[in-house]
Protein backbone atom coordinates (compact mmCIF):
# COMPACT_ATOMS: atom_id res chain seq x y z
CA UNK A 1 0.00 0.00 0.00
CA UNK A 2 1.41 3.66 -0.66
CA UNK A 3 2.40 5.55 1.82
CA UNK A 4 0.17 8.16 1.51
CA UNK A 5 -2.63 5.62 1.30
CA UNK A 6 -1.35 4.72 4.43
CA UNK A 7 -1.82 8.31 6.09
CA UNK A 8 -4.63 8.57 4.88
CA UNK A 9 -6.15 5.65 6.93
CA UNK A 10 -4.33 7.04 9.54
CA UNK A 11 -5.59 10.00 10.14
CA UNK A 12 -9.04 8.30 9.46
CA UNK A 13 -8.56 6.05 12.32
CA UNK A 14 -7.66 8.74 14.45
CA UNK A 15 -10.79 10.89 13.42
CA UNK A 16 -13.33 7.78 14.15
CA UNK A 17 -12.20 7.49 17.34
CA UNK A 18 -12.70 10.41 18.02
CA UNK A 19 -16.08 10.65 17.03
CA UNK A 20 -17.26 7.51 17.86
CA UNK A 21 -15.31 7.45 21.29
CA UNK A 22 -13.70 3.96 21.01
CA UNK A 23 -13.11 1.83 24.18
CA UNK A 24 -9.71 0.44 22.91
CA UNK A 25 -7.11 3.48 23.76
CA UNK A 26 -5.86 5.01 20.63
CA UNK A 27 -1.94 4.01 21.17
CA UNK A 28 -3.53 0.05 21.10
CA UNK A 29 -5.07 1.00 17.58
CA UNK A 30 -1.75 2.54 16.43
CA UNK A 31 0.31 -0.07 17.79
CA UNK A 32 -2.50 -2.83 15.57
CA UNK A 33 -2.55 -1.08 12.77
CA UNK A 34 1.28 -1.03 12.47
CA UNK A 35 1.71 -4.71 13.04
CA UNK A 36 -0.97 -5.43 10.70
CA UNK A 37 0.87 -3.20 8.25
CA UNK A 38 4.59 -4.39 9.02
CA UNK A 39 3.52 -8.33 8.27
CA UNK A 40 4.17 -10.01 5.03
CA UNK A 41 3.27 -13.65 4.06
CA UNK A 42 7.21 -13.48 4.66
CA UNK A 43 6.92 -13.34 8.07
CA UNK A 44 3.45 -14.25 9.16
CA UNK A 45 3.20 -17.51 11.11
CA UNK A 46 -0.35 -18.16 11.47
CA UNK A 47 -1.62 -18.70 7.90
CA UNK A 48 -4.88 -20.74 8.87
CA UNK A 49 -6.96 -16.89 8.28
CA UNK A 50 -4.29 -15.18 5.80
CA UNK A 51 -1.84 -15.96 3.25
CA UNK A 52 -3.24 -18.69 1.84
CA UNK A 53 -5.84 -19.57 -0.65
CA UNK A 54 -8.94 -20.91 -1.47
CA UNK A 55 -9.46 -23.42 -4.00
CA UNK A 56 -7.17 -25.17 -6.60
CA UNK A 57 -5.36 -26.51 -7.71
CA UNK A 58 -5.33 -24.81 -10.96
CA UNK A 59 -6.70 -26.16 -14.33
CA UNK A 60 -7.18 -24.75 -17.44
CA UNK A 61 -10.18 -25.31 -19.12
CA UNK A 62 -11.12 -23.98 -22.98
CA UNK A 63 -8.91 -23.56 -26.26
CA UNK A 64 -5.76 -21.45 -25.99
CA UNK A 65 -6.11 -17.56 -26.57
CA UNK A 66 -3.38 -16.08 -28.83
CA UNK A 67 -3.33 -11.94 -29.13
CA UNK A 68 -1.26 -9.94 -30.95
CA UNK A 69 1.99 -8.49 -29.61
CA UNK A 70 2.35 -12.19 -27.74
CA UNK A 71 3.94 -14.87 -28.30
CA UNK A 72 2.71 -17.31 -25.82
CA UNK A 73 -0.55 -18.61 -25.56
CA UNK A 74 -3.02 -17.38 -22.62
CA UNK A 75 -5.40 -20.44 -20.89
CA UNK A 76 -8.70 -20.14 -19.49
CA UNK A 77 -9.27 -21.27 -16.06
CA UNK A 78 -11.60 -23.93 -15.16
CA UNK A 79 -12.65 -22.57 -11.60
CA UNK A 80 -12.57 -19.52 -9.15
CA UNK A 81 -9.73 -19.16 -7.09
CA UNK A 82 -9.16 -17.01 -3.97
CA UNK A 83 -6.12 -15.67 -1.81
CA UNK A 84 -6.25 -14.14 1.76
CA UNK A 85 -3.34 -11.78 1.85
CA UNK A 86 -1.36 -11.29 4.40
CA UNK A 87 -3.44 -8.71 6.07
CA UNK A 88 -6.56 -10.38 5.58
CA UNK A 89 -8.22 -9.02 2.40
CA UNK A 90 -9.80 -11.44 -0.35
CA UNK A 91 -8.65 -11.34 -3.96
CA UNK A 92 -10.45 -13.35 -6.53
CA UNK A 93 -9.86 -14.80 -9.96
CA UNK A 94 -13.18 -16.13 -11.35
CA UNK A 95 -13.69 -18.92 -13.63
CA UNK A 96 -12.44 -18.22 -16.91
CA UNK A 97 -9.68 -15.50 -16.28
CA UNK A 98 -7.25 -15.80 -18.88
CA UNK A 99 -3.32 -16.41 -18.09
CA UNK A 100 0.34 -16.79 -19.63
CA UNK A 101 1.55 -18.33 -16.42
CA UNK A 102 3.69 -15.57 -15.13
CA UNK A 103 2.06 -12.22 -15.80
CA UNK A 104 5.44 -10.63 -15.64
CA UNK A 105 5.83 -7.94 -18.77
CA UNK A 106 7.47 -9.52 -21.88
CA UNK A 107 10.68 -7.36 -22.16
CA UNK A 108 11.33 -8.91 -18.53
CA UNK A 109 10.36 -12.37 -19.16
CA UNK A 110 13.88 -13.75 -19.48
CA UNK A 111 14.51 -13.03 -15.82
CA UNK A 112 11.84 -15.66 -14.52
CA UNK A 113 12.71 -18.68 -16.77
CA UNK A 114 9.63 -21.08 -17.18
CA UNK A 115 6.06 -19.27 -17.32
CA UNK A 116 4.50 -22.04 -16.39
CA UNK A 117 6.43 -23.11 -13.58
CA UNK A 118 3.96 -24.29 -10.56
CA UNK A 119 5.40 -22.41 -8.27
CA UNK A 120 4.06 -18.98 -10.48
CA UNK A 121 0.98 -20.16 -11.43
CA UNK A 122 -1.49 -19.29 -8.31
CA UNK A 123 -0.07 -15.77 -8.32
CA UNK A 124 -0.15 -15.43 -12.14
CA UNK A 125 -3.81 -16.02 -12.37
CA UNK A 126 -4.93 -13.86 -9.62
CA UNK A 127 -2.18 -10.91 -11.05
CA UNK A 128 -4.15 -11.23 -14.31
CA UNK A 129 -7.80 -11.43 -13.03
CA UNK A 130 -7.18 -7.73 -12.04
CA UNK A 131 -4.89 -6.45 -14.71
CA UNK A 132 -4.02 -9.26 -17.40
CA UNK A 133 -4.57 -8.50 -20.88
CA UNK A 134 -8.16 -10.17 -22.44
CA UNK A 135 -9.39 -9.86 -18.69
CA UNK A 136 -11.22 -6.84 -18.99
CA UNK A 137 -14.74 -8.23 -18.97
CA UNK A 138 -14.31 -9.72 -15.20
CA UNK A 139 -15.83 -8.25 -12.48
CA UNK A 140 -12.37 -7.85 -10.72
CA UNK A 141 -10.55 -5.96 -13.25
CA UNK A 142 -9.33 -3.25 -12.28
CA UNK A 143 -11.23 -2.96 -9.22
CA UNK A 144 -8.49 -2.18 -6.69
CA UNK A 145 -5.01 0.12 -7.09
CA UNK A 146 -2.62 -0.81 -9.14
CA UNK A 147 0.27 -0.68 -6.39
CA UNK A 148 -2.35 -3.17 -3.92
CA UNK A 149 -2.32 -5.82 -7.25
CA UNK A 150 1.18 -5.86 -7.62
CA UNK A 151 1.70 -6.26 -3.75
CA UNK A 152 -0.90 -8.78 -3.79
CA UNK A 153 1.23 -10.36 -7.01
CA UNK A 154 3.98 -10.44 -4.30
CA UNK A 155 2.11 -12.15 -1.27
CA UNK A 156 0.79 -14.83 -3.41
CA UNK A 157 4.19 -15.82 -5.36
CA UNK A 158 5.48 -16.50 -1.90
CA UNK A 159 2.68 -18.53 -0.72
CA UNK A 160 2.67 -20.55 -4.12
CA UNK A 161 6.00 -21.79 -3.08
CA UNK A 162 8.61 -19.12 -4.95
CA UNK A 163 11.77 -18.67 -3.24
CA UNK A 164 11.51 -14.60 -1.29
CA UNK A 165 14.65 -12.95 -3.49
CA UNK A 166 13.15 -14.04 -7.03
CA UNK A 167 8.99 -13.48 -5.40
CA UNK A 168 11.00 -9.88 -4.86
CA UNK A 169 12.59 -9.66 -8.65
CA UNK A 170 8.89 -10.73 -10.06
CA UNK A 171 7.58 -8.01 -7.86
CA UNK A 172 10.12 -5.45 -9.17
CA UNK A 173 9.34 -6.11 -12.89
CA UNK A 174 5.38 -6.31 -12.84
CA UNK A 175 5.74 -2.69 -10.06
CA UNK A 176 8.10 -0.84 -12.88
CA UNK A 177 6.75 -2.84 -16.29
CA UNK A 178 3.11 -3.61 -15.49
CA UNK A 179 0.20 -1.58 -15.61
CA UNK A 180 -0.87 1.53 -13.58
CA UNK A 181 -4.64 2.18 -14.51
CA UNK A 182 -6.18 5.40 -12.94
CA UNK A 183 -2.39 7.54 -12.44
CA UNK A 184 -1.14 9.06 -15.40
CA UNK A 185 1.55 11.29 -13.30
CA UNK A 186 3.03 7.87 -12.57
CA UNK A 187 2.53 6.49 -16.31
CA UNK A 188 5.35 5.04 -17.92
CA UNK A 189 4.25 3.58 -21.04
CA UNK A 190 5.86 6.14 -22.94
CA UNK A 191 9.61 5.25 -21.54
CA UNK A 192 11.54 3.51 -24.07
CA UNK A 193 12.14 -0.50 -23.57
CA UNK A 194 15.65 -0.21 -23.15
CA UNK A 195 15.39 2.07 -20.53
CA UNK A 196 12.81 0.26 -18.30
CA UNK A 197 15.37 -2.81 -19.43
CA UNK A 198 18.73 -1.02 -17.79
CA UNK A 199 16.97 0.30 -14.74
CA UNK A 200 14.97 -3.40 -14.18
CA UNK A 201 19.17 -4.64 -14.28
CA UNK A 202 20.38 -2.01 -12.00
CA UNK A 203 17.15 -3.09 -9.75
CA UNK A 204 18.23 -6.43 -9.66
CA UNK A 205 21.53 -6.30 -8.88
CA UNK A 206 20.15 -4.05 -6.01
CA UNK A 207 18.06 -7.07 -4.99
CA UNK A 208 21.05 -9.35 -5.17
CA UNK A 209 23.58 -7.28 -3.25
CA UNK A 210 21.33 -6.23 -0.48
CA UNK A 211 17.91 -8.56 -0.27
CA UNK A 212 15.64 -5.11 0.24
CA UNK A 213 12.37 -5.83 1.92
CA UNK A 214 8.82 -5.27 -0.66
CA UNK A 215 8.04 -1.75 0.39
CA UNK A 216 12.33 -0.86 -0.09
CA UNK A 217 11.47 -2.21 -3.63
CA UNK A 218 8.30 -0.19 -4.53
CA UNK A 219 10.55 3.18 -2.70
CA UNK A 220 13.44 2.47 -4.81
CA UNK A 221 11.19 2.34 -8.07
CA UNK A 222 9.08 5.41 -7.17
CA UNK A 223 12.22 7.31 -6.82
CA UNK A 224 13.32 6.65 -9.76
CA UNK A 225 10.52 7.54 -11.90
CA UNK A 226 11.41 11.04 -12.64
CA UNK A 227 14.34 10.29 -14.11
CA UNK A 228 12.82 7.93 -16.57
CA UNK A 229 10.06 9.89 -17.47
CA UNK A 230 12.45 12.84 -18.01
CA UNK A 231 15.02 10.51 -19.91
CA UNK A 232 17.85 11.21 -17.62
CA UNK A 233 18.63 7.69 -16.26
CA UNK A 234 21.67 7.35 -14.11
CA UNK A 235 23.35 3.99 -12.52
CA UNK A 236 22.45 4.62 -8.57
CA UNK A 237 25.28 5.44 -6.64
CA UNK A 238 24.74 3.02 -3.90
CA UNK A 239 25.24 0.19 -6.82
CA UNK A 240 28.85 2.03 -7.24
CA UNK A 241 31.13 2.02 -10.62
CA UNK A 242 30.18 -1.04 -12.77
CA UNK A 243 32.82 -4.19 -12.98
CA UNK A 244 34.32 -2.96 -16.01
CA UNK A 245 35.41 0.39 -14.67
Amino acid sequence: MPRPRRLFLALATVAAIGIAGAVIGLPEIIARRAAQVAQTCLDLADRETRCRFIGGPLEMQGQPVFMEGFNQAFLPTRDEIEFIDASGETWTAPRQTLTDGATIPPIFAPLIGDRQSREYLMAAALHDAYCGVGNDALPTWRTRAWQDVHRMFYEALLVNGTPPQKAKIMFAAVYLGGPRWDDPARDLSEVPQEALQKEMAWCLEWIEQTDPDVEAIAAWMTKREADLKAGKQVRPAVLGAPASE
